[in-house]
């Protein structure tokens, strides 16, 4: 397998991970997740509060995270051959 193909790989399966997990957070899902609600016991002020926030962020690494992967499978990063 070529290492263009790994990137691409690699970066489409971490950044879409991220981006269904920014959009469960911003759907009002998932909200464990957010540190210090483990166990479902954060005040839903505090939680309600950083839910929208974190989700756009990680909506937004994953978005970046496929771009990485293409632009190393397209050839602009990565290993030159």
């Amino acid at each position: 397998m070529s290492d263009k193909l790994l990137g691409l790989i690699i970066g489409a399966v971490i950044g879409l991970f991220c981006i269904i997990m920014g959009i469960q957070l911003l759907r009002n899902k998932w909200l464990r997740l957010i540190a210090g609600n483990t166990f479902g016991d954060a005040p839903k002020e505090s939680v309600e509060k950083v839910r929208k926030p974190l989700g756009v962020f990680v909506f937004l690494v994953g978005c970046g995270c496929v771009a990485l992967g293409i632009a190393i499978y397209l050839g602009y990063l990565g290993p030159a051959h």
